[in-house]
């Protein structure tokens, strides 16, 4: 009666083991190349890159300048009867907020060849703030039909306007004002 060790076929039984065929590339012995770093070596080629990009960077300065920009403030922007805008919309009155339109006209100094692309900026805008993210209600978001009383409650104080529910609700919303 023959004894075989644990792990090791019977008679007439192939090989289960999962153990990797011994090749080189599968026992990650292959040959490799490892630089000696020293200051000889790293100095001249930070210089070579360097020099590399200095026409890229030369471009780019040179391009950034031929950019035309104009810039305009409207925060102190006012509606046809004479109020400024920052105060009517700031005042809220029963939990209902006022809306304002704000006309601009700009005259440009010089013509804009090309396309002309429009962009605004904002202070004191947190949008990552906590209550900013979770100002929203995403059953109504996924198209459900909800009742004004069942709106989340983070969706406040852009939940409802005169009884009636905002669709879509929350600060979110109410932030995209293009």
């Amino acid at each position: 009666m023959a004894t075989r060790t644990p792990g090791t076929p019977a008679e007439g039984e192939k090989s289960t083991s999962r153990r990797p065929k011994d090749t080189k590339f599968k026992q990650q012995k292959l040959p490799a190349w490892q630089p000696i770093l020293t200051a000889g070596t790293v100095l001249p080629a930070f210089f070579a890159i360097g020099v590399a990009f200095i026409p890229l960077g030369a471009v780019l300065y040179v391009t950034s300048d031929n950019v035309l920009e104009y810039k305009y403030d409207y925060t102190k922007c006012t509606n046809s009867a004479g109020e400024l805008c920052a105060d009517v919309i700031g005042n809220y009155t029963n939990g209902t907020s006022n809306s304002c339109s704000c006309n601009i006209s700009i005259e440009l100094q010089t013509d804009f060849k090309g396309t002309v692309y429009m962009y605004y900026g904002l202070t004191n805008f947190y949008q990552n703030h906590r209550r900013y993210v979770r100002s929203r209600d995403d059953a109504q978001l996924h198209g459900e039909n909800i009742c004004a009383s069942d709106l989340n409650s983070d969706c406040e104080p852009y939940k409802t306007s005169g009884g009636k529910g905002i669709a879509p609700c929350g600060a979110i919303a109410n932030s995209l004002f293009n």
